[in-house]
């Protein structure tokens, strides 16, 4: 069997030996007959299972099926073979994603005196040399058996490894003598500081670390290690595959909690994303964002996936309503935050528009099973794979004018246990959602691989290290394109000058680490008291926003605008876009998915909604039914509390 993406109609889908498939899926920890009937007679026909003979951060199985790995260079595939055939059975027509955890086995730890693990101290075991052959000896004959075996069932792959299986690294500021020994020679420098725990986790002002620091050099080395140990295993995937079938796995995330951005070691991912031996890139929607009345959001920056040609998929692990009930352990302490089937779908529905308007696919992850164990729910899996049809049908393009930028090696110069990292990136990824207006949300080093012509704003969150041939890059190419800094731009170059020169507006250092600015009715600033912090001092800039202490803290100067902190307010982030030409389709915060296809917003509460198209047209909306034609490019409806409307784009009137 041969499988791959590829496009169709500008969207990203499976093929699977020359049929085309959704990219809609389900996965659960705790696969079932009931589940997996459950999802593939409502028309699911793809599914993940998962290899595993370890115990979760909860304490107890990923599977209850159990591994393979069971001594040196012995495997035992039974008990891959009876999670296979209950899948065949229950989805006679379904195709399979293998995922497999490289972990560690606890035999191999007893048997090789290890004194550490690598599930939580990857960053560790990156260096163990004998584990990492093992481990891809045992990929490639996990894959082996499973391409003899069941090759015309199986249309992906994924791998595993690190703290949540997700390549985190939980021992970060734990610095073993070998470890030392590596990072000198790595450096070739035998000298080279070693920071001490305290440095590491250090949270005292000034919070930008320079590029001497000795945290941040060491910083720098931690985060090529795990990128090049996925990429090793990668390469022995491909030995066996030789991309004929699709590979993916979940690694990149940038909006982790302040204390774990750097320590878990996963900011260099973008090597790992820029490989042709990976196809897709798995990741759960950001946790921050999910309530009833919140607008869902990405841990990636997920457009960046789709510039270096791979799939996105959007793993909705939502605690339903029915998460209440004690399916499994597994269900301690993740209570649903939903009341009712309703909430339910209507939480759904949004996840659909969040996938569908990134070109990615939708991962149902029914969670430790039975979360969707309800006639509502099984009726919504149906209803949705119909508007995913309706959906793909159409050809999908951008039509954000606002590009927005995050650097993730640039977290390197933030200091751990601060609010900035948040600040600076999380938070304005989420209140952006509530401008009115999309944005395409992409790595920083991408902005030379994009066509820039359809943005009218660029947005720099955390640019605190900018090459100079992306310097270079912006001033040619980004001339007559609204560009807004935050905070400290290309501060690793030279400090405060170097952020003058960045951002062509003036600026002094104010002594006042718990400055808070104000903007209409709004107060933000940074959560923690934050140094350097700048204030706009150019007689040529116009002043737009001022700390309570007087000073300015938002400036415009011609297509620079400089804003001095993190926390900017939904209704900053809309002004800013209305003044650089940004169509703006919603007035009030909520939800928001527009491409060339579709327009689709989720309610906040129960009221009268307008959506200010930018044309005349009639759409149809694809979840409840129904036909509307806007007046004066005004699309006016009725929503409930909380209701997600999808408006498919019919005719464009003249």
């Amino acid at each position: 069997m041969l499988s791959r993406i590829i496009k169709q109609n500008g969207n990203r889908v499976f093929e699977i030996d020359g049929k085309i498939y959704l990219p809609a899926a389900f996965r659960s920890f705790r696969p079932t007959p009931a589940n997996i009937s459950l999802f593939y007679r409502r028309g699911v026909r793809l599914f993940q299972m998962q290899c595993s003979g370890l115990n979760s951060t909860l304490g107890i199985p990923y599977s209850n099926f159990g591994g393979a790995w069971v001594g040196d260079h012995k495997y035992d595939f039974s008990a891959l073979d009876r999670q296979i055939k209950m899948f065949q059975r229950f989805a006679p027509e379904g195709y399979f994603m293998l995922m497999v955890q490289l972990d560690m086995p606890r035999w191999w730890i007893k048997e090789n005196n290890v004194q550490y693990d690598s599930y939580v101290q990857l960053g560790e075991a990156v260096l163990e040399e004998k584990w990492i052959k093992d481990a891809c000896d045992y990929l490639q004959a996990f894959i082996r058996y499973a391409e003899d075996t069941y090759g015309d069932r199986v249309f992906a792959y994924s791998f595993s490894a690190g703290c949540s299986t997700e390549w985190f690294d939980g021992w970060y500021d734990k610095i073993s003598d070998r470890k030392i020994r590596h990072y000198k020679e790595t450096v070739g420098n035998a000298n080279v500081p070693i920071p001490t725990k305290d440095e590491i986790r250090s949270s005292e002002p000034p919070l930008l670390r320079d590029p001497a620091d000795p945290v941040y050099q060491y910083q720098k080395y931690c985060q090529a290690l795990t990128p090049n140990l996925i990429l090793r295993f990668a390469d022995a995937a491909q030995q066996i595959l030789n991309h004929k079938k699709i590979v993916g796995l979940f690694f990149g995330y940038t909006d982790q909690p302040v204390n774990w951005q750097n320590q878990t070691a996963t900011n260099g991912y973008e090597t790992v994303w820029e490989s042709n031996d990976i196809d897709m890139l798995f990741s759960p929607a950001a946790y921050q964002t999910r309530g009833l009345g919140q607008v869902s959001s990405y841990q990636y920056q997920v457009d960046s996936i789709s510039v270096h040609d791979k799939l996105y998929l959007h793993e909705i692990d939502h605690r339903t309503h029915l998460s209440e009930y004690p399916f499994d352990s597994f269900a301690h302490g993740l209570n649903s935050i939903y009341k009712d089937a309703d909430e339910d779908i209507r939480v759904l529905r949004r996840e659909l528009c969040a996938a569908a308007v990134k070109d990615g696919a939708l991962w149902w992850f029914d969670f430790t099973g039975g979360y969707y164990a309800c006639p509502e729910l099984e009726t919504e899996i149906q209803k949705e794979l119909n508007v995913l049809e309706t959906l793909y049908s159409r050809a999908h393009k951008s039509v954000s004018e606002i590009a927005v930028f995050v650097d993730p090696l640039s977290f390197l110069h933030m200091k751990d246990n601060t609010t900035v990292t948040t600040d600076c990136v999380s938070h304005n990824r989420d209140a952006l959602h509530n401008s009115g207006a999309p944005y395409d949300y992409f790595n920083f080093n991408d902005i030379t691989k994009i066509d820039l012509s359809q943005y009218k704003m660029c947005v720099f969150l955390n640019t605190i290290s900018i090459s100079n041939e992306l310097k270079q890059f912006i001033r040619h190419n980004l001339c007559d394109i609204t560009k807004v800094w935050l905070w400290a731009p290309d501060w690793a170059s030279g400090g405060m000058d170097a952020v003058i020169s960045m951002c062509d507006i003036h600026l002094r250092e104010m002594n006042a680490p718990n400055a808070k600015i104000r903007y209409k009715d709004e107060v933000f600033g940074f959560g923690s008291p934050t140094a350097p912090l700048y204030a706009p001092d150019d007689s040529e800039a116009n002043i737009l926003a001022y700390y309570e202490n007087g000073m300015p803290a938002c400036a415009q100067k011609g297509k620079n605008v400089y804003l001095a902190a993190g926390n900017v307010p939904a209704v900053l982030w809309q002004d800013l876009a209305r003044a650089a030409g940004v169509h703006i389709y919603a007035d009030t915060p909520g939800a928001l998915y527009v491409d060339s296809r579709f327009v689709a917003r989720q309610s906040i509460w129960e009221t009268e909604l307008i959506i200010h198209m930018p044309f005349d047209c009639v759409v149809e909306e694809l979840f409840d039914g129904g036909y509307y034609r806007t007046e004066n490019k005004e699309l006016r409806y009725h929503a409930d509390e909380g209701a997600m409307k999808l408006f498919m784009i019919r005719e464009v009137l003249q």
